[in-house]
């Protein structure tokens, strides 16, 4: 059977935000990314689905936008209003014969540049599974009107008309192919959440999440997806992106929320509880169109979500969650009404901030302009995110912050309370690092276990979270103004600041905590900082600085100071950066900044890391097929180039200055030795045998200043090199990850 389509309405949609011009739309990161490389705009665009609703939304959308739109749609459709205000219109059965179905795409596609994959049955069939069925736990209403079909043809008919889609894009040398996908893959189910239905292991749901359908149609838009998957390994000319979203509500239909929270007696499937406006799903897919390699890169395959920043019940989200799972058992990371999906990738990388339908504070911050890097604008909207005012902080240079400048942390688990034996560990971010992408050793049973510990991750300055040249309203010429240096000490004073304001009791007054903290004098304790590369820099200051505070220190591929070959590497990056065209160069003492991002500064600036990141064994022994890379090449693209691409430039600099500058010997007359005698913590440093810039002899020099009888040096051997440090998001890294997990819980047990 033909799929059915709704119907059409009987008036154009009103005008959608994708028909202003740049300048007017509120949409601010679409203008700093997507301009610098939006794929043609004489581009041909071919809609499939442009009969129904969304596919004719979208269709409309691109032909304001000045694109050339083809549509597509079954047959008997050629009447509708598509045909008669697009550029062509062609009818074809995409659930038909296969073999028919790709040739006759393929004469549709010819000459396209872009191919927006709408048509599809278009939600879950009225028919549960068999079993759901059988035990009567079926959503009495599901909220949705749901398709009069069979389970089995829904699926049958979405996955063919992808894999003929996609097969006839590739083969038509299209530059991209837009899915239309469903945040129900992720696992909408007929009944409400419990037996049988959705529960989720951690929330908010992102996309790194995978899709764990319960009925057909999450399957079907699974299977597409991992279509799409599939041909992105070897379609390397095209770019490939799939957009999750859940149940939309139509423009004249959005005064019909908020609902009325579901209970017990009448539950609603987990998903139901996200939403999305119709014009967000629109412009989503528009943006996913039109943006360059910021949406993806060729051969590569993106997943967006794009759903609400709340839920559709005017009731907390934890509070809702109470009554239908035990949240003791999930990793819930939400407040307020916080929608269950997260829409922070969405953001960052398409520009498209989904609308609420509450007119509150959190709504209006979400919509608010933002700059900076793709996580570090992430990490900006973590619900449990706190801000410390560094208000009349003094910086070591003399310059006093002002208002706006925080010190923003994440704290996991419960407070410390050191009559039960709960400490307090702090992890201090490294380079380029935000609290999200640092947080995965962290949790019950983990290496930082958080029912044992207190675990607060704090970002450092100027890594895009915290004060930082991005998170500027003058942006970007707000690094001009931008301290030129702030020092790691700078950092430890206020992570000293912060955390006797949060734990000790203290006032929050920050010029008086600044003064303090010059000091030794501070009534919070640390049972262990663990600080990775410049997070080693921050937690052996933090040990210099204040001995009586810090019991365990563990420095991995860090040291005391940045050494003269450290700091050469640095130079080369700073100039690699700097010798883009889009550098503007300070004026009377001033610092510069990047009038627009310097994509070729950025390109060279992850040549020159990809040389000192590994070990020299990584290359030599083509340890890189071991991780999945299968030249030299793909990895230095795939992962360093791909990987600044998404950083900003101006925040990046602010840290190259502060990792210069530090030197826990600054203020003992340059005697290395007389600082690190200060240490009283047990103190393990992991350096890797590859690691080109923080090397093991430092490691062993500065452990035998300590002495002995508190320091230690645990060598990880691994072709990874400074990169080894950081493991846990690098499958084919579990040696590494393992060893260095050794280590910190041996120096948590007090074991030598």
């Amino acid at each position: 059977p033909a799929p059915s389509f709704p119907s059409l309405p009987s008036s154009l949609p009103p005008s959608l935000p994708f028909s202003l011009p740049s300048s007017q739309r509120a949409h601010p990161y679409i203008t700093v990314l997507g301009s610098d490389h939006p794929l043609d705009v004489a581009m041909t665009v071919v809609v499939t689905g442009a009969a129904g609703r969304l596919g004719l939304g979208t269709a409309l959308a691109l032909r304001r936008a000045g694109r050339r739109v083809v549509g597509l749609d079954r047959p008997g459709t050629q009447s509708c209003p598509a045909a008669a205000q697009l550029d062509a219109f062609h009818t074809c059965d995409l659930a038909g014969d296969a073999q028919a179905t790709v040739a006759k795409l393929q004469e549709v596609f010819a000459g396209a540049d872009i191919v927006v994959h709408c048509a599809a049955w278009p939600g879950p069939s009225a028919s549960p599974p068999p079993a759901v069925s059988r035990s009567g736990r079926a959503c009495a209403d599901v909220g949705i009107g749901l398709e009069d079909t069979s389970p089995v043809a829904l699926l049958r008919d979405n996955m063919a008309m992808t894999a003929a889609v996609c097969d006839a894009a590739v083969a038509s040398k299209v530059k991209r192919v837009v899915f239309s996908s469903s945040g129900f893959a992720v696992g909408w189910s007929h009944a409400g959440p419990g037996v049988q239905g959705f529960v989720p292991s951690s929330l908010p749901i992102d996309e790194s999440h995978a899709p764990r359908p319960f009925e057909s149609y999450g399957l079907s838009k699974a299977a597409g997806e991992a279509v799409l998957d599939t041909a992105a390994r070897t379609a390397l000319e095209t770019s490939f992106v799939s957009l999750r979203f859940p149940n939309i509500i139509k423009r004249e239909k959005w005064d019909s929320v908020p609902w009325a929270p579901p209970t017990t007696e009448k539950p609603l499937p987990f998903l139901m509880w996200a939403y999305a406006h119709e014009d967000d799903v629109i412009d989503a897919h528009v943006a996913a169109a039109t943006l360059g390699d910021v949406a993806a890169a060729p051969g590569s395959h993106e997943v967006y979500i794009i759903a609400a920043p709340d839920t559709r019940f005017d009731i907390p989200t934890i509070e809702l969650l109470a009554r239908f799972v035990d949240t003791e058992k999930v990793d819930i990371r939400l407040s307020g009404r916080s929608s269950i999906l997260s829409s922070a990738k969405t953001i960052g990388r398409l520009g498209i901030r989904p609308r609420s339908w509450a007119d509150d504070a959190a709504t209006a911050q979400l919509a608010s302009p933002s700059k900076g890097g793709v996580a570090a604008l992430e990490a900006r909207l973590d619900p449990q995110l706190e801000h410390f005012s560094l208000d009349g902080f003094e910086l070591e240079s003399g310059i006093t912050l002002g208002p706006g400048a925080t010190l923003a942390y994440r704290v996991y688990g419960a407070p410390p309370n050191r009559s039960t034996g709960r400490g307090l560990i702090l992890h201090p971010t490294s380079f380029d690092a935000v609290h999200i992408e640092v947080d995965e050793e962290i949790g019950p049973g983990k290496m930082l276990d958080s029912t044992k510990h207190c675990v607060v991750v704090v970002n450092m300055l100027g890594n895009g979270v915290s004060f930082s040249p991005s998170t500027s309203p003058t942006y970007p010429h707000a690094r001009s103004s931008y301290p030129p240096r702030i020092t790691v000490a700078d950092n430890v004073r206020a992570q000293a600041a912060a955390l006797q304001a949060r734990f000790g009791g203290a006032s929050s007054d920050c010029q008086g905590a600044a003064k303090r903290q010059r000091t030794s004098s501070n009534d919070v304790k640390l049972s262990l900082i663990y600080g990775y590369s410049m997070g080693a820099l921050q937690a052996l200051e933090w040990a210099v600085r204040f001995p009586d505070c810090v019991e365990r220190v563990a420095a991995v591929c860090g040291a005391a100071q940045c050494a003269p070959i450290n700091d050469c590497f640095l130079l080369s990056l700073e100039a690699a950066l700097c010798a883009d065209a889009t550098w503007c160069q300070g004026t009377h003492g001033g610092s510069g900044f990047f009038q627009t991002t310097p994509h070729k500064g950025l390109k060279a600036f992850a040549r020159i890391y990809s040389g000192w990141g590994v070990g020299a064994k990584w290359y030599e022994e083509e340890a890189f097929k071991r991780f999945g890379f299968s030249s030299a090449e793909q990895f230095v693209r795939d992962s360093y180039e791909a990987g600044f691409a998404r950083s900003d430039a101006d925040d990046m600099l602010a840290q190259i200055q502060t990792w210069r500058a530090a030197d826990v010997s600054r203020e003992h007359g340059g005697d290395l030795a007389a600082a690190l005698g200060r240490i009283r913590a047990q103190t393990v440093y992991i350096p890797c045998d590859g690691d080109r810039y923080f090397t093991v002899a430092a490691a062993r020099r500065e452990a035998a200043l300590i002495g002995p009888r508190l320091a230690r040096v645990a060598t990880l051997e691994s072709p990874l090199g400074h990169r080894a440090g950081d493991p846990w998001r690098r499958p084919g890294a579990e040696n590494e990850a393992s060893f260095i997990r050794d280590e910190v819980r041996r120096l948590l047990e007090g074991s030598t």
